[in-house]
């Protein structure tokens, strides 16, 4: 067996860069990349004796495609006998890290755990299950959770684990997580075991009460959601765990709703200092500050703020025949073009006598008055220089007629002119109507292009059901029950409306079974063409799959490498009732709107996707589910 080390190629694929790190006892893991498709991927080599369950429940998993689970590209062995699974990188941090920093606090607890059952419970419908949850397989990437070695994990743990309540051991996995996300502490499965590496940061286990059972998470963590509290006794307290969740469904609906990820918000609200709220303070206090107190300079704001501190200011403020204000006003000098400091009394015996609402001197006696005199007729009234009388509001303060206060209400807007609406629609209608009247003129006929070549027949598979049906008695075969238990497994598949040409048949039909075999580093592919419509030879090219028994299929899922071209899902074979149709892309997902019940499905391509040379699909995978 040849050594692994930088730079060696396994499978003549993936180039190994350098190890990675994991927690799993029985494996080794790599960064690498693909040398065929070009992106980076994670390679871990497997040992130990559960290293042929790992291997297989890794190529079930990689049926399940969701992009909060790291997705498993290909898995198998090479010709040195070394078991491989190969995934998408691991990227963001593990909420091992993320507890190490600080607890959670419960909503993000909630939301980074809904994240992860949600995910569960799409590989759960597949009966795909994780088996192994602990922190280090949970990650927070930005604002997205991933979960991280669903099936490889399960199956280095024990081949067993797979078979004994998978799916209860699931939920339980993740309200374990939920308790340890907020109190670092762990009351799941015990990860003091083999299959975990000795080196590995393992968390403290739960406390447990008089009773011996886990220390409700109330008692641990203050102003708990009650209903988060209840889901910890259930799964933990209760006698034999009947009364807690069975699967990752129930966590998911116990969870909701939750709110966007967020690492930064993961401290809990506890210890979080309270914002300091707004003090209120009566008009009238301002006042009993004294005369000739100057007001408090704040830091530029940019608005008006309405807080606790008002200006001090003395009698005879208000003009004669404004209301007295009654409302709480926060003078803010900067707002009115930043006032300085007021400037000491005058030489000459000026006497200030107090301050105007916008902190303006007033009550200096000028030259040659009496100083009774003048307080008794008042000071008059000053204004910011851009600002002119205008009025007075309780609510509000002083504004003038053309709305300078800030407080005032925007105006609104007027109605919407739809003449440049109307006109570019009209624009858009001829631009099309051209396009498409010189397409018609420029694009030849089906007839001139299979002059070109010898005239090949197309004849129909053996296999393909048709309008006689599968047996070719001419009558309809009987419909199936209305509803099944049964699961869609593919057993066999072929192809419809091949093409014949000088005694070969062309189209690959012998390739039709790598679009099923669960492995999507291997694909069907079809003739290349110079034309979507297949050269103009045929319409079409159908690929009938036939179910191990009939079973009730709700979503068609299609991995290809070609996307484009056009597709459609047919119930049965050659002429049967389309489903559902669109366009080819890396991942083609068709959701049905109601189960349909058969034992066969046909992909009907009437278009091929373009590629570097020609026309071509490149099918990856079929999934019905």
């Amino acid at each position: 067996m040849s050594t692994v080390e930088p730079g060696s190629v396994l499978v003549e694929r993936y180039r190994l860069s350098q190890q990675a790190s994991t927690d799993l006892a029985a494996a080794t893991a790599w960064e690498a990349h693909d040398l065929i498709l070009d992106r980076e991927v994670r390679v871990t080599l497997m040992t130990g004796p559960y290293a042929g369950d790992a291997l297989d429940s890794a190529r079930r998993a990689a049926l399940v495609t969701d992009p909060r689970l790291v997705r498993v590209l290909d898995a198998g062995s090479d010709a040195d006998g070394r078991k491989y699974v190969v995934t998408e990188p691991h990227t963001g941090t593990t909420l091992t890290e993320i507890v190490s920093s600080g607890l959670v606090d419960e909503q993000q607890a909630r939301t980074i755990v809904g994240e992860a059952a949600s995910a569960l419970s799409v590989a759960h419908a597949r009966g795909v299950h994780h088996t192994a949850l602990r922190p280090e397989a949970v990650r927070v990437d930005g604002h997205q959770v991933r979960v991280t070695g669903l099936g490889l994990d399960g199956g280095l743990a024990s081949g067993e684990t797979l078979n004994v309540q998978p799916a209860q051991r699931d939920a339980h996995g993740l309200v374990a997580l939920l308790y340890y996300a907020m109190t670092a502490r762990w009351p799941g499965q015990d990860l003091e075991a083999d299959w975990i590496a000795k080196d590995t940061l393992i968390p403290l286990p739960a406390q447990l009460d008089e009773s011996g059972a886990v220390a409700p998470l109330s008692t641990l963590v203050p102003h708990v959601d009650a209903d988060i509290d209840a889901l910890v006794s259930r799964t933990f307290d209760a006698p034999g765990n009947t009364d807690g969740p069975m699967n990752p469904d129930d966590v998911t609906t116990a969870l909701l709703p939750w709110g966007e990820v967020s690492v930064v918000a993961s401290l809990p609200g506890f210890v979080q200092p309270e914002p300091e709220g707004p003090r209120r303070q009566s008009i009238a206090d301002a006042f009993g500050g004294g005369e000739g107190t100057p007001p408090v300079r704040r830091p530029v704001t940019g608005r008006i703020a309405r807080n606790d501190e008002t200006m001090a200011t003395g009698a005879g403020n208000v003009p004669a025949g404004y209301p007295e204000p009654q409302n709480e006003y926060t003078y803010e000098p900067q707002t009115y073009g930043e006032h300085g400091p007021v400037p000491p009394p005058p030489p000459g015996g000026a006497v200030p006598v107090g301050y105007d609402q916008f902190g303006q001197p007033v009550g200096q006696v000028p030259p040659g008055y009496d100083q009774a005199q003048y307080a008794q007729q008042g000071a008059p009234q000053q204004y910011p220089p851009q600002y002119a009388p205008g009025g007075y509001d309780p609510n509000s303060g002083y504004y003038d007629q053309d709305g300078g206060f800030a407080t005032q209400p925007a105006p609104k807007r007027g109605g919407v002119n739809p003449t440049p609406i109307v006109l570019g629609l009209v624009g858009v209608a001829v631009v099309a109507g051209l396009i498409w009247a010189i397409n018609a003129v420029l694009t030849p006929p089906p007839a001139l292009i299979a002059e070109a070549s010898p005239t090949p027949t197309v004849t129909s598979s053996a296999g393909g059901a048709g309008e006689g049906g599968e047996d070719g008695e001419g009558s309809a075969p009987p419909s199936p029950p209305a509803q099944t238990e049964a699961r869609p497994v593919i057993d066999s598949a072929g192809l419809l409306g091949t093409l014949d040409w000088e005694g070969q048949t062309i189209d690959h039909p012998e390739k039709v079974e790598l679009a099923y075999d669960t492995d999507p580093a291997t694909f069907y592919y079809t003739t290349t063409y110079q034309q979507a419509a297949f050269g103009g030879f045929k319409d079409s090219l159908g690929m009938e799959l036939k179910l191990r028994e009939p079973a009730s299929v709700t979503k068609v899922e299609l991995l290809t490498n070609t996307p484009g071209g056009k597709v459609q899902i047919l119930k049965g074979g050659e002429g049967g009732e389309v489903l559902a149709e669109g366009t080819f892309s890396n991942t083609t997902t068709f959701e049905l709107t109601e189960p349909v019940v058969s034992d066969s499905f046909t992909i009907w391509i009437t278009e091929l996707p373009q590629v570097s040379d020609g026309f071509r699909l490149e099918l990856n995978e079929v999934v019905l589910s």
